[in-house]
């Protein structure tokens, strides 16, 4: 009698249950592979993006570079000016480590070569030779057509010599010098498009995925993955994805290899095929088998069912499989990756808004108040102000900092400083928007309300307080430059120019404290070449171990505070000063060159690291001192320097003996003549002829000023008999007659 309840029970239920199972495996299939193809297409966009950014990134961070060099580096200017100092081979062998050093900077950059348009000139790392005999001629005539003051050109050939076969396939950043007229000149950096394809290589599988990158003319640039071998039938590729730079106006096409995705699918579809009719079997065997043992009432199955339920553990042994331990494990992964992705997710909103914040202030962008509206917005940022008002806050002496601390501590010194700048805006009343743009200066952006001169009075007193609380709290001082107050978000990048300005001028205006634009804004423009005589003046004393050295060098540093030089152009003159240092003292002997060559590196090192026109000039005179009295010395020890000097001194005095020699120094000194004029030259650094023609040349300079004197009678006064010898004389020094001298 259990028999016939027993088949009715069965398969009352076993064909629902083989219905249910198959339409469930097709639909699992169907959708297991409608999700692989979606999701093949949201990572193959992705992959292509991924490319695509990290190109523009390639090419915007040499653009970027090109842009700082041509803002900041003089010896460009003075290239493209046809102003070079000094040697000219020397002059153009500094230029071309300029290009080796650009070169250097990105491993995509091919060959860097500057324009001069004045001359026609065009030098790179190997030559210096005429535009005409150039191998890139021809696109140097199409760029200085071009109205535009840059480009970014298309897959190009460029080679560097006429007589070269040789050609390199390159794309090129052109830049006009000066950014703003261009008039002067071109700078062409060509990129490698070998490099580029490498790069792209690196990050493709090209077994799996293939792109291909083509310019705005429909021109293929390159090709990675499947799309190199087109010629095999069997290994055509679906194009998945589409995306266009607006940077480069590249378009980037990139798809999966139908080869490895439709073997996949199948092989994944035959898989689960073979293992659900295996599983539906084995259903029916189990179920055939559970329906046998416990065919009983529907009551008796219910409270084992609750029994089971009520039960504090289960045990898992002989079981092949725990689907409670995969459950498991599936959640752990996904909030393992869902806190991954929240955390990359934050650190991708920082980056966008330094990004963001350094191209607003740089100006590195044209930045609308729509755009800046919803950028900040996006941004969790305030939108709301009346004026802006742009400050840059510099740590001093940022070299000795970081020689007290570890890096640990810097950074959490300077986290403590951008704390201590929301929160002193916070208690005014103010808002800030603070970033690092460098590692020693922090970028303020505060905003205002709506009248320019409270604003101006808030943003002084914020960097007051600031500035007073990091001098009582903290280890370090700091230099604020406060820009000037603006209305308009384009505006602002004026504003942080007129900020970053003024603190190059805290050497000689003073540290910890708060410098404001319009402190240097009626300044103009130096006349550097005026402090050159004295430079010069003051290494010619220093070498003759004349104590007049001593108060020419506070009088050229008197000079310097006064004219209120900038960083750059004191350590300019500094550099000059030194070279002069090293030019006089080459003429001495070799154990008193020595005695200045520990000290040269030094003053060097006093050059870059200074913070203040004070200190410059205390480390300065402390080397010249101790090498002074090293020299003095060495000369103390010689035989011959008691009458070196006496002779000096009789030359001084007697100039103006038309028959003063190295014959009548001869005999007035009981002394050989070519003993004289060799100990002279040793002791001195100079021959004795060049030395009496300076001291008579002088006297004569000086005399042409403050008297009315003929010329004639001037020569006379300074040992020339013969008007026409000391004419000659005089133009042969300073290159002018003494009639045009003294007018």
């Amino acid at each position: 009698m259990t028999k016939p309840w027993f088949y009715r029970l069965l398969f009352s239920y076993l064909p629902v249950f083989f219905m249910i199972t198959s339409v469930l495996i097709v639909l699992i299939i169907l959708s297991i592979s409608h999700l692989s193809k979606r999701e093949a297409e949201n990572a193959n966009q992705t992959y292509a993006l991924h490319i695509m950014q990290s190109v523009d990134y390639t090419l915007k961070t040499i653009d970027e570079y090109v842009i700082k060099e041509l803002q900041t580096n003089q010896r460009m200017d003075q290239f493209f000016d046809n102003k070079l100092e000094g040697n000219p081979y020397y002059s153009a062998y500094e230029v071309t480590e300029l290009i080796r050093g650009m070169m250097n900077y990105n491993k995509f950059i091919d060959s860097v070569y500057f324009y001069r348009a004045s001359d026609q000139m065009v030098i790179s790392p190997n030559t210096m030779i005429a535009a005409d005999r150039f191998g890139d001629k021809t696109f140097i005539d199409e760029m200085i057509k071009s109205p535009s003051q840059y480009e970014l050109t298309n897959q190009r050939q460029f080679k560097e010599f006429t007589e070269m076969d040789q050609r390199k396939v390159v794309i090129s950043l052109v830049r006009k010098f000066p950014l703003l007229s261009g008039q002067k000149g071109i700078i062409v950096v060509n990129i490698s498009m070998d490099a580029i394809v490498g790069m792209i290589r690196d990050m493709s599988n090209s077994k799996i995925s293939f792109i291909q990158v083509f310019d705005p003319a429909g021109n293929q640039l390159l090709a990675s993955g499947n799309a190199q071998e087109i010629t095999e039938p069997k290994l055509r590729g679906s194009e998945l994805t589409r995306i266009h730079s607006n940077y480069t106006n590249w378009e980037y096409r990139s798809g999966l290899n139908d080869r490895y995705l439709y073997t996949f699918t199948s092989v994944f579809s035959y898989v689960w095929i073979g293992l659900g009719l295996v599983m539906v079997v084995l259903g029916g065997i189990w179920m055939t088998y559970v329906t046998h043992r416990n065919y009983r009432p529907i009551q008796l199955i219910m409270s084992r069912i609750h029994a089971i339920s009520d039960l504090q553990s289960m045990s898992i042994e002989g079981k092949k499989k725990d689907e409670f331990q995969y459950i498991d494990r599936a959640i752990s992964n996904l909030m393992e990756l869902s806190s991954r992705y929240e955390k990359q997710h934050e650190e991708d909103i920082v980056f966008r808004r330094r990004h963001f914040f350094k191209e607003w202030l740089e100006g590195n962008r044209t930045v609308e108040y729509d755009d800046w509206k919803a950028e900040m917005n996006r941004l969790h940022l305030p939108t709301g102000f009346g004026q802006l008002t742009a400050a840059v806050i510099e740590m001093d002496k940022y070299m000795e900092l970081c020689r007290m601390f570890s890096q640990k501590d810097q950074e959490l010194l300077k986290f403590v400083l951008s704390r201590v700048v929301y929160e002193t805006a916070e208690s005014q009343g103010l808002t800030v928007w603070a970033e690092w743009m460098a590692s020693h200066r922090l970028s303020v952006v505060i905003f205002t309300d709506e009248n320019v001169k409270n604003s101006e009075k808030q943003a002084a007193n914020l960097c007051e307080n600031i500035r007073y609380w990091v001098e009582q709290h903290l280890h370090f001082r700091i230099t604020l430059g406060v820009g000037h107050v603006v209305g308009q978000v384009q505006e602002l990048v004026h504003s942080y120019e007129a900020a970053t300005h003024v603190l190059r001028f805290k050497s000689t205006l003073g540290t910890n404290r708060v410098l404001y634009h319009w402190e240097v804004e009626a300044s103009t423009e130096k006349e550097m070449y005026k402090h050159l005589p004295l430079i010069k003046s003051l290494a010619q004393s220093f070498r003759l171990g004349d104590e007049g050295w001593k108060p020419a060098l506070e009088q050229f540093f008197t000079e310097l505070k006064i004219g209120l030089l900038s960083y750059d152009e004191i350590r300019n003159l500094m550099n000059y000063f030194a070279y002069h240092l090293h030019r006089e003292m080459i003429e001495l002997s070799t154990e008193l060159q020595e005695s200045l060559q520990s000290a040269l590196p030094q003053l060097n090192d006093a050059t870059q690291q200074f913070d203040t026109i004070e200190e410059l000039y205390a480390s300065c005179f402390h080397l010249l001192d101790q090498a002074s009295k090293r020299m003095a010395d060495i000369r103390e020890v010689r035989s011959s320097h008691a009458v070196m000097r006496q002779i000096r001194s009789y030359v001084e005095t007697h100039y103006a003996d038309p028959e003063l020699s190295l014959t009548s120094l001869s005999e007035q000194f009981q002394l050989h003549a070519s003993q004289i004029s060799r100990a002279f030259k040793e002791e001195f650094g100079e021959k004795f002829v060049d030395y009496l023609v300076k001291i008579r040349m002088e006297q004569a300079q000086h005399l042409l000023q403050i008297s009315r004197y003929s010329v004639q009678e001037i020569g006379v006064q300074v040992g020339y008999t013969h008007a026409i010898s000391f004419i000659r004389a005089f133009k042969k020094y300073t290159g002018v007659t003494p009639g045009d001298y003294r007018k």
